[in-house]
């Protein structure tokens, strides 16, 4: 029987924990290198671990890297700790394990959250927005079998939208939805992508931090259920130079009233003046904001021109070249369906993060009433650069090194996060470049060594 997650308390928790025989309770956070982290503790501490919470080294945040080591130069060493705090509201029994539960944590220090975690901060720069948000994520993955070799095989194939790929996973993805219902997260939509093995589900939309908190679930639960049949999957945005990439296509609205401020009927595409100066605003400081939105060495292998990812800063109706599309929607529904898809995320970045940092890039639009240029009809690639150039049509950062340059100039990023998180984050995806940097690569043995 589902559960009704809302008008939770720690005495409902406490019950629901009791009668359920729930005998752990996971706290989860995500560092700033999006890797699911956290505790394990028996359910017969919940009592104390609800209102004192639990400790955690204070590293952990953002001074420990994807690699499994510390990060050099981080403010951040042995010393020091911090308390996560349950957020009680993301209660949910996880289907997929045996007698377990979870809820998404919040990191503090004394009374004030730790500088380094996005969770909180974003929560406070929504309340002092005075609008409301709807955010839906499109998650795109491969579905591989497991090899403790780290060797790519996909379970299956089958072609793009294809109903091969439909019956191929047909078992495995209603397993996967009705976990997920169970949880209260809603699936919209599923797709077998355009890569052999590649799938998609869509998330319904929801709050900002409901949507990260989701997608946080989402990837615990098709991990969980997958583990039982010998596979995973994978949201490595390029996982080899011969699949397609792997997006993490976030859609947003913005509300006041129970309006959707973008959405008039005097315009061809629907949007009002804010929509626009949303996007002219996002992609003003799309530069600043790309390293929190693709936050791997590898996300920039999948930013291609031509590639259906998108390479250049413009928007477009229907337009999976440019970075922001304008979504058709639903005949009848326009009023409540208008939106915008940001193409230039993946699954690397931190939720938080890159839904702040978008949400905060295009409020700056609106403020400044920041135009977005002309809208781009066709592939970008096809205008020589110096086209491309009058019409404001640029290229993004190539690289994770070029991006945290960027970053570290953003005086928005750091006026939103605050210096610490964006310095600390900085260092840290430096040095995620510099361990991939060090990397003699298969292709330059082959290319070089006889050669010279």
């Amino acid at each position: 029987m589902d559960l009704d997650y809302d008008g939770l308390s720690p005495e409902i928790i406490e019950k629901i924990v009791q009668e359920k025989n729930i005998r752990f309770i996971r706290y989860l956070y995500v560092d700033l290198d999006n890797v699911i982290r956290g505790r394990v503790s028996s359910a017969k501490n919940i009592d104390i671990d609800l209102r004192g919470g639990l400790t955690l080294p204070m590293i952990m945040q953002s001074g420990f890297s994807i690699v499994e080591l510390a990060v050099s130069g981080s403010m951040y060493g042995p010393q020091g700790e911090v308390i996560l705090i349950p957020d009680i509201s993301t209660f949910k029994i996880l289907p997929y394990v045996d007698s377990t539960a979870a809820m998404i944590v919040e990191q503090y220090i004394g009374d004030s959250p730790h500088d380094v975690d996005p969770r909180p901060r974003l929560r406070g720069y929504l309340k002092s927005l005075g609008y409301e948000f709807k955010v839906g994520i499109e998650p795109e993955f491969y579905i591989f079998k497991k090899d403790l070799r780290r060797e790519i095989e996909l379970y299956e194939r089958h072609r793009c939208f294809s109903t091969e790929g439909m019956n191929a996973i047909h078992s495995i993805l209603n397993e996967v939805v009705n976990a997920l219902e169970q949880q209260g997260i809603d699936v919209e939509h599923y797709y077998p992508e355009y890569g052999p093995g590649q799938h998609e589900l869509s998330l319904k939309p929801t709050a900002p931090i409901r949507a990260a908190d989701n997608f946080i679930y989402f990837r615990e639960t098709l991990r969980g259920v997958l583990g039982k049949y010998g596979l995973y999957a994978s949201f490595m945005p390029k996982p080899s130079e011969t699949l397609p990439g792997s997006g993490l296509h976030i859609h947003i609205s913005m509300w006041k009233d129970g309006t959707n401020l973008f959405y008039s009927d005097w315009d061809k595409y629907l949007l009002s003046n804010e929509a626009y100066y949303f996007i002219g605003g996002v992609l003003k400081h799309l530069k600043e904001i790309i390293a929190f939105t693709a936050s791997s060495v590898n996300s920039y292998k999948r930013l291609r021109p031509s590639s259906l990812a998108s390479a250049y800063t413009c928007y477009g109706p229907g337009n999976r070249e440019a970075a922001i599309r304008i979504v058709r929607p639903a005949k009848g529904k326009e009023k409540q369906f208008v939106r915008l898809e940001m193409k230039f995320v993946d699954a690397t970045a931190n939720p938080y993060l890159a839904i702040g940092s978008i949400i905060a890039a295009g409020i700056d639009g609106i403020v400044k009433k920041i135009d977005p240029g002309e809208p781009c009809l066709d592939n970008p690639s096809n205008y020589s650069e110096e086209v491309r150039e009058k019409k404001g049509w640029y290229r993004y950062p190539e690289t994770l090194l070029e991006a945290i340059k960027e970053l570290d100039r953003s005086n928005i990023m750091r006026e939103v996060w605050g210096d610490t998180l964006v310095s600390e984050y900085v260092k840290l995806k430096k040095f995620q470049w510099d361990q991939y940097h060090s990397i003699v690569t298969d292709w330059e043995k082959k290319m070089f060594l006889d050669a010279y």
